[in-house]
């Protein structure tokens, strides 16, 4: 898997370094002004059948913002490190798929369309612990932000866009990683909570996005999402198996392990982008409360070809 990590031509990296008192803490501050890193992941295999390659670059972000990241001692129990990650609106950045000489890719943005001076995404206490069962890591908290993956494309032909808007992550969630419990066994298992009252709205936008968006040729599908319960993963088990490739499934013999979520799908409207936010409301198509339960006898396999 050969993996390439560069900037590019006069993009110097910028990072400014320094200990601030942040709260009454004491922090570490990183304070990233340009990203100008490239990564290429040239192949990637399973049992020797390749998956294609991946690659992120691209890496934009206005003059005078910047990505600042706030690094504390503590963690969830006092003994492990927790950040807090600012990301600004005007950074944006390409990631890419290659699979036998055909690229797919997407921008990733995070600027607000209806709202020059909104946007970005401010990630909360993430924690990072070693704990007797292995490492936990403190889903962030966040309050409102934007994720947009914009012009889904093969080569220069645009599929769709999506967005996670008003995003908001109520503060107790995790994920825990374990090793595999079996002696026998190798690889990764994985229990995660997203705590209830966390949510987000979907949107979907057909048409491709440019400078002139929201626009009259360019619809979006939305939809609010909120959790109504914790939702959760328990004993989810990634490994490499010899005959299937990579394989996500769960301890079939343990009646706890699965996984489960009850979500609330509401405003469910379809409208031009350009009178988003404008009156009068459009009329929502409908709502669901949907009950997810993933039993202990499902699995996922993934291989190359």
């Amino acid at each position: 898997m050969p993996v390439r990590l560069y900037t590019p031509t006069n993009r110097p990296v910028q990072v400014d370094l320094e200990v601030r008192d942040i709260g009454g803490e004491k922090a570490l501050v990183f304070t990233n002004r340009d990203l100008p890193f490239e990564l290429q992941v040239g192949s990637l295999a399973i049992n020797g059948y390749a998956l294609g390659g991946f690659g992120q670059g691209n890496f934009q972000i206005s003059s005078g913002d910047a990505l600042i990241t706030y690094l504390y001692a503590g963690g969830y129990d006092g003994n492990g490190l927790t950040l807090d990650l600012d990301i600004p609106a005007s950074m944006s950045y390409d990631t890419y798929f290659d699979d036998e000489g055909t690229r797919f890719t997407t921008t990733v943005d995070f600027g607000d369309p209806y709202d020059a001076a909104g946007g970005g995404l401010l990630l909360e206490d993430i924690s990072f612990d070693l704990v007797a069962a292995g490492l936990r890591i403190g889903l962030p908290v966040t309050s409102g932000g934007n994720i947009n993956f914009y012009n889904a494309r093969v080569g220069d032909n645009v599929l769709n866009s999506m967005a996670l808007r008003n995003i908001v992550l109520q503060p107790g969630g995790y994920v825990l990683v374990k090793n595999a419990r079996g002696a026998d066994e190798y690889g990764l298992e994985i229990d995660s909570v997203i705590t209830s009252g966390s949510g987000f709205d979907y949107v979907y936008i057909a048409g491709e996005v440019g400078s002139h968006y929201p626009s009259a040729d360019v619809y979006e599908l939305s939809a609010s999402v909120s959790m109504l319960t914790d939702t959760e993963v328990r004993g989810l088990r990634l490994n490499v198996d010899g005959e299937r490739g990579l394989v996500m499934d769960f301890d079939h013999t343990d009646s706890s392990a699965g996984a489960a979520a009850n979500l609330l799908v509401e405003n469910i409207t379809l409208q031009r982008s350009d009178r988003v936010g404008q009156n009068p409301d459009p009329v929502s198509i409908g709502t669901m409360d949907m009950q997810i339960n993933i039993s202990n006898n499902s699995y996922l396999q993934v291989e190359g070809h």
